[in-house]
């Protein structure tokens, strides 16, 4: 009776009443609620986070970004178990990837559809998709499915990028368990379903304008002015440059890491986004520089992403689809030209291509 409930308001002015016109139709929903024991574990957690983090700062060890950290991970906690938040990043999603389009239904990627009325801090309806694990995508036979996984792997790795440099707004866990796929609605293709957009970067306002120096950075710039500029950007989240600690080696190593990916033109199936990011957190630490926690949620996404495509098709080259969007946000950064060591090939030298070498990008 309770699920019947739910589903009321979902029907048409015609069902009112109980009664059933020709117009009328049952809507299939899917309820996702925090567990009555989660709040009170969450609460003692976050007075934990909230106490360390004055005990940091009473201490004077602001500098260590330790208090900056406690926080963060507070607030992330308590939206994670807020599903007011979800709800919202659904919202956003489902207008930025499905809202030109005639059904939400048609696109290459489907976002749920929320129910306001029945969304509160514990509790989120939405419209229950249909669908099968990714995961048994990426297992299936490459000989068999090999058309399947190449469309899926287009797809997913086109959304990832749309979702970064033309919307500015990621899902920020894109594992397997979160994506469902499905025969498309013309029976051609892949259609993908996104799915727990509870954990969302948000890289509007000061943080995309941050997004687009850095690219315009790494696009015209030599690797230790890449490097450089990291050491200001941290000042945007509390870095101070008295705290930094040997400026010149943070520098040499973050540009040694940008030169070793360039050994292999950035192709991810030779290049470990996930060491990669290890490793420029590590030489942060080390040296006491702060990288903004959504860039480093950021490079986490897309480690995520790389085990994902790479599963899908292990020689696709994940970054060779990021040039269309790129180029879009050089654009809108004013340096759609002019870039350093433009080979005649079509290749930057980053070696990525331009938008010549690649087929139109899904998104």
């Amino acid at each position: 009776a309770g699920l019947r409930a739910l589903v009321r308001p979902c029907l048409p002015a015609a069902a009112a009443g109980g009664g059933r016109g020709p117009s009328s139709r049952t809507v299939r929903v899917a309820v996702k609620v925090v567990h009555p024991q989660v709040r009170p574990a969450v609460d003692i957690d976050l007075k934990v986070l909230h106490s360390a983090a004055a005990i940091s700062d009473w201490f004077g060890l602001d500098g260590l970004g330790l208090s900056l950290m406690l926080r963060q991970f507070a607030d992330f906690l308590e939206a994670q178990t807020d599903l007011r938040h979800e709800a919202e990043n659904l919202r956003g999603f489902r207008e930025r990837l499905c809202g030109n389009r005639a059904s939400a239904a048609d696109g290459p990627v489907v976002v749920p559809e929320v129910f306001d009325e029945w969304v509160a801090r514990d509790v989120l309806v939405m419209s229950f998709e249909e669908g099968k694990p990714l995961v048994g995508l990426l297992e299936a036979d490459p000989v068999e499915h090999g058309a399947l996984k190449k469309d899926a792997w287009r797809n997913l790795v086109d959304l990832f990028w749309a979702m970064v440099f033309k919307h500015r707004f990621v899902h920020g866990d894109m594992h397997p368990g979160n994506i469902l796929w499905r025969p498309a609605t013309n029976k051609r293709g892949v259609q993908l379903v996104l799915l727990d957009c509870g954990l969302v970067i948000d890289l509007s306002g000061q943080a995309g304008e941050d997004l687009s120096m850095m690219v315009k950075a790494f696009l015209t710039e030599p690797e230790e002015k890449v490097a450089s500029l990291l050491i200001t950007l941290s000042e945007r989240v509390g870095g101070k440059p008295e705290d930094v600690v040997d400026a010149d080696g943070f520098i040499r190593g973050i540009a040694q890491l940008i030169r070793e990916g360039m050994g292999v033109k950035f192709k991810l199936s030779k290049l470990n986004a996930g060491a990669l990011m290890g490793r420029s957190l590590l030489l942060g630490r080390r040296h006491r520089v702060r990288f903004d926690a959504r860039f480093v949620n950021l490079m986490a996404a897309m480690a995520v992403v790389q085990g994902v495509a790479l599963q899908l098709d292990g020689e696709g080259d994940i970054l060779r689809r990021m040039a269309t969007y790129v180029l879009g946000a050089a654009m809108s950064a004013g340096f759609g030209v002019g870039m350093r060591g433009r080979k005649s090939d079509g290749a930057d030298a980053r070696g990525a291509p331009g938008a010549d070498a690649m087929d139109v990008p899904v998104y």
